[in-house]
């Protein structure tokens, strides 16, 4: 569940910005992350759980990282 929320408020904030935070964070594959969500979210029972684990194992690092490199940024700009 967590993971569909995280795609869903992606999703909102690309169309907010239009994508132009995004593109300043290019590590981390972000249509691929906000279509994850909808695979999650309508085809769940289609998803292989194996290529899920791989998945989250290989790129949940990165984005976590990158998510905290984008809070800095932002923080920094705001002072």
């Amino acid at each position: 569940m967590v993971r569909i929320a995280a795609g869903e408020e992606s999703k909102k904030i690309d169309l907010i910005i239009e994508g132009q935070l995004f593109a300043q964070y290019p590590q981390v594959e972000w249509r691929g992350a906000i279509g994850l969500r909808d695979v999650l979210a309508h085809g769940y029972f289609q998803t292989d759980p194996q290529q899920l684990y791989n998945v989250c194992r290989d790129n949940i690092p990165v984005l976590i990282g990158t998510l905290q490199q984008m809070i800095n940024d932002l923080e920094n700009t705001s002072t």
